[in-house]
């Protein structure tokens, strides 16, 4: 099994503060991969984002993480 590390570093889409994550990426076929997509939370600031990489460490973009709300269920009333 293939196992890299990857540095990734980047803005918070929240504070805008830099973040800099290590990440171990393992399994089969890690190094062809097209890319990935990981959340990462701002330790400032606790905004979500979600960053696409590939195995070679470049960034193709940085987005703030959706977070799905719970739908309240209506009253029977």
């Amino acid at each position: 099994m293939l196992s890299l590390l990857v540095c990734l570093k980047f803005l918070c889409t929240g504070c805008g503060d830099p973040i800099e994550a290590t990440l171990q990426c393992e399994g089969q076929g890690v190094a062809d991969n097209d890319g990935a997509a990981v959340k990462i939370v701002c330790p400032g600031c606790r905004a979500r984002n979600q960053v696409i990489f590939t195995p070679d460490g470049s960034i193709h973009g940085v987005m703030r993480a959706r977070t799905y709300e719970r739908i309240p269920e209506p009253s029977l009333n």
